[in-house]
């Protein structure tokens, strides 16, 4: 027999939760010592790069790859990804290298447009893949004759990886300022804004915005530095995302 006031089917059993406090509540949401948690503007953009280039790259060793992708972050030398601008894997032949495009704009650059022919007996004296050969020029969707400088270009981010290390070796390569040295170097203004306008439209993931917004940034330095876009202006730049 239930006693005075007591529910005829028992006590009521204890909410398995609690609800904290409202007090504590507040307390979390600004961090344990009552400041409020701040997370950096970049930090989004960098973690879902970092994905991108994880699941384009497939390392074998996550934990490894990504020290030496954040490492190579730091120093500002180009990140060990996999170049995937047409979202296909690339062939697995790794021989292109700095020096070689470097030698291969030193003998085709000279012309605002290459043959295919001359193309490959260019590729073919350097020792370099017919394979990653066919790749680039299936990318760029090449035929017979082409511009230099757009194959320069993706050269330039199938060594990089991403359009902001692939912008880095076209400033090492194509440096015209004999006093810009590693870890800068310097490119005219138009000739950046060309090659980035052109792997930007590439890989098809940079807005339309962001690319306004970083050429205008750099242009407005450039006019400060004899029209030069330097390596330094946007390698560590937050106002300055390439993609």
């Amino acid at each position: 027999m239930p006693g005075p006031g007591a529910s005829a089917t028992g006590p009521s059993p204890p909410s398995p939760v609690e609800t904290p406090p409202a007090s504590m509540t507040s307390t979390f949401s600004k961090g344990r010592k009552g400041k409020k948690i701040v997370i950096p503007p970049e930090l989004p953009d960098l973690l879902k790069q970092f994905t991108k280039d994880a699941i384009r790259t497939q390392p074998e060793d996550l934990i490894e790859w990504a020290t030496l992708y954040f490492s190579a972050m730091i120093q500002g030398q180009p990140l060990p990804v996999r170049d995937n601008l047409e979202k296909a894997t690339a062939p697995m032949s790794m021989d292109l290298s700095p020096q070689s495009l470097t030698a291969l704009h030193a003998e085709l650059g000279k012309h605002s447009k290459v043959t295919k022919r001359q193309l490959d007996e260019a590729w073919k004296s350097c020792g370099l893949s017919q394979d990653l050969l066919k790749h680039i020029t299936a990318v760029g969707s090449f035929g017979n004759e082409m511009e230099w400088i757009k194959f320069f270009a993706l050269g330039c981010s199938y060594l990089g990886g991403t359009i902001k290390n692939a912008m880095i070796h076209a400033c090492y390569i194509l440096n015209i300022d004999s006093s810009c040295v590693p870890p800068d170097g310097c490119i005219p203004f138009d000739t950046f804004r060309y090659l980035y306008t052109y792997l930007a439209a590439v890989d098809g993931e940079v807005a339309q915005t962001q690319l306004d917004h970083a050429l205008s940034q750099l242009e407005t330095l450039s006019k400060n530095n004899n029209g030069m876009v330097r390596v330094s202006d946007f390698i560590n730049s937050r106002k300055i995302r390439l993609g």
